[in-house]
């Protein structure tokens, strides 16, 4: 069975939040503070008993400010079980029909002010009763690791060590006496070697002659105390030669979540297995966070009777962007409210979905965790928008917006994601008219993006008449710049076309004569707009430089003053 969804009341800054977890791999991301450790927690309450050392122990600091300590109050359901879990489970059971049942677990914690504690009451199903059975948690097995953990710890030799676990995991009982055997033979011929015979017989000399020959007690020095116990928990890693100590802490890092992985796979037959993961990617360079991830999608996928359900939380773009589509859950915080949109439960064509995971390269990656979006549709945009945001006295960086290159027109990829259900973050896309004059049509493609707005809350669309090139060559603040950086990349062209230009007074016309000798010379957009970035940055220009409709989408976004009106672009 798996975990379907979550749902969290009053819990630290959540007010209420519901979760719906895909099967398989989960990746939770969302910028600091956007609620990704609480949900963590909230299932470390749940999935955990009491006794268990990664259990949740809550303070009143976890009750929600504001709300006079209000009880906090959580509750998990399962899906995909079968037979054996609805006996086991049958209190905690949900009918959903057609002959199916889901598996409910609720807490609500309490604070006590005249004892100071949290008393957490749980119960199964959906109406309230009595406590969970005792035998609740005896088919649940969940692991935790912590943000910033330490490897090397959790390698050290020890009886709880995840190598120890590991082995006691592969041995089967008869296979024990087989460490004990050979430990014991090493012993045997480890205290036959003079050095520790004569140590030996030195020790109980001196034993005898302060305790005399009554009370002194024969001591004899062994290797290991040929116990399996004792002997699996003395194993420690080497890697390449070198002792674990010795190595960086990524790899430490990589070796530790893979031996606590295939614990939990090698672990009895439980109905439910998880690892909870914060920050998996922790001192790991990108190509090995990809790999890890990667591995994590796989155990998540076994279907072999060890199936592992996985739940990290993440800070980084490379995860949030290589982790397929469907396992991504957005975690971000608007106007106070906490949200969780899980990719999965958006309705979005198999078509589109795969287009979408194909565009999701680290940069765009970014988009889970940006407060305000800024689509636009090429590189050109991407490289002079920030310069253009400060000559309209704004900073896009400051502003807290991300810039999301689409590659040309590929905005309808993207969309589905800022719907009723999606992000509910702000969105501009700033894109092109097409038009062929100006006032002329614009394209399909444009009014096709213009009658979406009306659907989509958050969703504005701000469109020059023709193209981005056209529009800001018809300030007259920014044109001769433009033939300048126009000139760094065709020296003698531009010279014609600035001759050519001095005869002309209309701005329109200037305009269109630079896009015809733009297109026709095939002037790279990137080159030139990575030129003009450079010269613009040098300018002391005013806002009235900046065209209208960019205005308009930087003001949408909070970047420059207020926005003129609620309309949508």
């Amino acid at each position: 069975m798996w975990l379907r969804e979550l749902h969290i009341r009053n819990f630290r800054k959540i007010d209420v939040l519901k979760v719906s977890f895909p099967r398989g791999l989960t990746v939770l991301v969302g910028e600091n503070n956007s609620g990704k450790t609480t949900i963590i927690d909230a299932l470390r309450l749940m999935l955990f008993s009491n006794r268990d050392f990664d259990a949740l122990r809550l303070t009143e600091d976890d009750f929600r400010v504001g709300t006079e300590r209000a009880p906090i109050e959580i509750s998990c359901r399962f899906s995909g079980l079968e037979d054996k879990d609805e006996v086991h489970f049958q209190e905690c059971l949900v009918d959903v029909g057609a002959g199916k049942f889901e598996m409910q677990v609720n807490a609500r914690v309490e604070f006590n002010e005249t004892t100071n504690r949290c008393n957490v009451k749980m119960w199964g199903g959906e109406t309230e009763g009595g406590s969970l059975p005792s035998n609740h948690y005896d088919l649940l097995a969940t692991i935790y690791l912590q943000p910033l953990r330490d490897p090397e710890r959790g390698l050290r030799p020890g009886q709880h060590s995840q190598v120890s676990r590991l082995i006691d995991c592969l041995t089967r009982e008869d296979q024990r006496t087989e460490f004990e055997t050979i430990a014991k033979d090493a012993n045997e011929q480890i205290r036959d070697l003079k050095p520790v015979e004569d140590a030996r017989c030195d020790i109980n000399s001196q034993m005898e002659a302060i305790a005399g020959g009554e009370l002194t007690q024969n001591t004899e020095l062994i290797f290991a105390d040929p116990t399996f116990r004792r002997i699996i928990a003395g194993l420690w890693p080497e890697i390449e030669g070198l002792p674990f100590g010795l190595n960086g802490l990524g790899y430490n890092n990589l070796i530790f979540t893979s031996a606590t992985l295939s614990t939990l796979r090698r672990s009895l037959p439980f109905s439910f297995r998880s690892i909870l993961i914060e920050e998996p990617e922790a001192h790991l360079h990108p190509q090995l966070q990809m790999l890890l991830l990667k591995h994590l999608a796989d155990v998540a996928n076994k279907d072999e009777g060890y199936e592992v359900q996985v739940i990290a939380s993440s800070h980084s773009p490379i995860l949030a962007s290589q982790a397929p589509i469907d396992s991504v859950i957005s975690i971000h915080e608007v106007e106070g409210q906490f949200n969780a949109v899980s990719v999965c439960s958006i309705e979005i064509d198999d078509k589109t979905k795969k287009k979408l995971q194909r565009y999701l390269d680290a940069t765009r990656g970014e988009l889970f965790f940006a407060r305000r979006i800024l689509m636009v549709e090429g590189i050109a945009e991407a490289l002079l928008l920030p310069v253009l945001a400060k000559i309209a006295g704004g900073n896009l960086k400051e502003s807290s917006v991300t810039v999301l290159n689409a590659e040309g027109i590929n905005f309808n990829a993207f969309i589905p994601l800022f719907g009723k259900e999606g992000l509910s973050v702000p969105v501009v896309i700033l894109t092109d008219g097409d038009a062929t004059k100006i006032g002329g049509e614009m394209s399909a493609a444009a009014s096709g993006l213009m009658e979406q707005v009306a659907d989509i809350p958050n969703l504005n669309v701000e469109m020059s008449e023709i193209t981005f090139e056209h529009e800001l060559a018809r300030s007259e603040a920014l044109f001769p710049h433009m033939l300048s950086a126009f000139k760094a990349l065709h020296p003698k062209i531009g010279e014609e076309l600035e001759t050519e230009f001095a005869a002309i007074a209309n701005v329109d016309e200037k305009a269109t004569k630079f896009l015809e000798a733009f297109t026709n010379r095939s002037v790279s957009k990137g080159r030139f707009a990575q030129e003009l970035a450079e010269i613009l940055a040098e300018c002391n220009l005013g806002v009235d430089a900046i065209p209208e409709y960019i205005r308009k989408a930087l003001q949408l976004l909070g970047v420059h003053g207020e926005v003129a009106n609620d309309g949508h672009g």
